[in-house]
């Protein structure tokens, strides 16, 4: 089989000893627009065009018991005042430090009052979805091993081709039916996962004034590389959905927890023919199995229901018959090496997320897919 122009191309923009780490900071960085537009398609042509990843064997998830017990034991943490004058956590081990990985810094790093239980990064972050590319994966040293394809990473990957292979399904059976679509990444990071979506639709074809892409998050440099990123491709330089647009793909700073208001201030009274919520509700409380607190015997509320919340208003910006895709989150040994970090996490299992989402009218449509800490599920809005 002879390669094609443009997997030739891709391969000469990628063949450098790129590893995941440094593709993920390249994604997002100034300039480098071939190389960029090489990582989106080998990761598109993973997502779309190959079979799923594995869960880690059972074996790796054993011995993630032991590393959860490790860690633990060789983790400290000080209380020190933060810039915002209220207490910040600062975590140390020295194995970890030892390592001097991105991965590990961004696991380590201070924890302040408003984001202590999210994972903060941004880069390090993407790290594990850049092992989806084999090019890229070959170039991956010992540490990235260790860290991007540990049990939860592995998860996060195929979290990350879920949401996508199912984002673009239920976009392109709307755009196939003669309808235009309008998708919603809530709290989307650095937007990977929307930009692929997007990417892939304009190059099957579809019609970009049919297609509007909005992603959202509330850490405005997230919002800032995903921007610049969407300078960076061909399918989506030059599109940018602005408020009173009919279609494009754009980013805004949105928090799911402080407010809603980015959006409600584009007098936008369409709704969303599919919403993401993916990688988020685990950090909301209410219709959980467990809870960080309580299986660490710490005081909590049982009153609250945050997710309760985030679900109603989602579902306000839902259109009828559209569809939610969200996931799962199992308390598993490898989920909770997060909570040495001071990350606190609201698990729930598949029969917890459905009865949450049925708060905004939402009924299960399809499982798309079963991994060790995640399942990811398409809900319809009734």
């Amino acid at each position: 089989m002879t390669s094609s122009p443009k997997d030739t191309a891709t391969r000469n923009a990628m063949d450098h000893d790129l590893g995941p780490m440094e593709a993920a900071a390249a994604l997002y960085a100034d300039g480098q627009e071939e190389l960029s537009g090489a990582i989106i398609a080998s990761l598109g042509r993973q997502v779309f065009d190959e079979g799923d990843p594995q869960p880690a064997p059972r074996l790796r998830c054993f011995l993630a018991r032991g590393l959860l017990r490790f860690l633990k034991r060789r983790t400290s943490v000080e209380y020190r005042q933060g810039p915002d004058g209220k207490k910040m956590a600062v975590y140390r081990n020295r194995l970890l430090e030892y390592s001097r990985h991105p991965y590990a810094a961004t696991l380590l790093s201070p924890s302040c009052s408003r984001n202590a239980s999210f994972v903060e990064g941004d880069d390090p972050m993407n790290g594990p979805y850049m092992m989806i590319c084999p090019i890229i994966r070959r170039n991956s040293d010992p540490w990235d091993r260790r860290f991007l394809n540990s049990v939860l990473s592995q998860d996060v990957r195929l979290r990350f081709i879920w949401e996508t292979r199912s984002t673009y399904e239920a976009a392109k059976s709307r755009l196939d039916a003669g309808q235009p679509v309008r998708i919603l990444a809530a709290a989307a990071g650095t937007g990977l996962s929307a930009t692929l979506v997007y990417d892939r639709l304009i190059h099957d074809g579809y019609p970009a004034g049919s297609i509007t892409v909005t992603m959202t998050d509330r850490e405005e440099p997230n919002v800032e590389k995903a921007r610049r990123l969407l300078s960076k491709l061909a399918t989506t330089r030059g599109n940018p959905a602005e408020a009173g647009q009919a279609s494009g793909i754009s980013a805004r700073t949105m928090d799911l927890i402080q407010g809603n208001s980015s959006l409600e201030q584009t007098n936008d009274d369409e709704r969303y023919d599919v919403v993401t919520l993916v990688g988020i509700l685990e950090y909301f409380r209410g219709f959980t199995s467990d809870t960080t607190e309580q299986h660490l015997g710490e005081t909590h509320s049982t009153e609250e229901s945050e997710g309760a919340d985030l679900i109603r208003w989602i579902a306000e910006k839902t259109a009828p018959s559209g569809n939610l895709i969200a996931n799962t989150h199992r308390r598993e040994p490898a989920a909770q090496i997060l909570e040495v970090f001071g990350k606190r996490l609201r698990y729930r299992n598949r029969d917890d997320l459905r009865a949450l989402v049925e708060t905004g009218g939402f009924v299960p449509k399809s499982t798309v897919g079963t991994g060790r800490v995640f399942d990811v599920e398409v809900f319809e809005k009734q």
